[in-house]
């Protein structure tokens, strides 16, 4: 594969590969994080130019690098955060960033946090096919490959992700 055709296969998929991105990192300075995930993730796949098959679902090639680079992040996050936690920017002025919502958005809000929270809060085994499933629409044929594990393994992650989301949820005050 030559650099223009990289570049043109990147073009195609910079958008799911981001918003992925978006999903694994979910914290306060999300979209920070998520743009050193997505840098990180192309240029992994940038060093394996030679080695990317465009006709074998390149979207999953780059989902499963970020996937990995996201773990070994996150391990780092946790080292730093043991030695020199960091405090939200609330904690440091005392105000919240929102102002007067309606009543509807404000629910709408209230439940994409606590879904977040709660998606966050998760082990990455059920996190990360919950989030390919429902934000990025894969099928589980590909999670599994992107994941590398079984189809099978792929569907339980799925019930029981979605199961420890209803729980805390409910645990949140929000019902069904």
């Amino acid at each position: 594969m030559t650099v223009a055709e990289f570049e043109h296969f990147l073009e195609a998929y910079e958008r799911d590969v981001f918003t992925f991105c978006k999903y694994l990192v979910n914290s306060a300075n999300s979209h920070y994080t998520a743009q050193d995930l997505y840098q990180e993730t192309v240029l992994a796949a940038f060093e394996m130019i030679e080695r990317i098959d465009i006709s074998n679902n390149p979207k999953s090639l780059l989902l499963s690098i970020a996937a990995g680079k996201w773990k070994n992040m996150r391990r780092k996050l946790f080292r730093r955060q043991a030695i020199a936690p960091e405090l939200p920017l609330e904690d440091w002025t005392g105000q919240p960033g929102l102002q007067n919502p309606t009543e509807e958005a404000a629910q709408n809000a209230d439940l994409q946090r606590a879904i977040h929270a709660a998606l966050a809060q998760m082990k990455d085994k059920f996190r990360i096919p919950l989030i390919l499933h429902y934000f990025d629409n894969c099928p589980t044929e590909e999670i599994a490959k992107i994941c590398n594990i079984p189809v099978g393994t792929v569907k339980s992650r799925l019930h029981k992700g979605r199961a420890l989301l209803k729980t805390a949820l409910e645990r949140n005050g929000f019902h069904e």
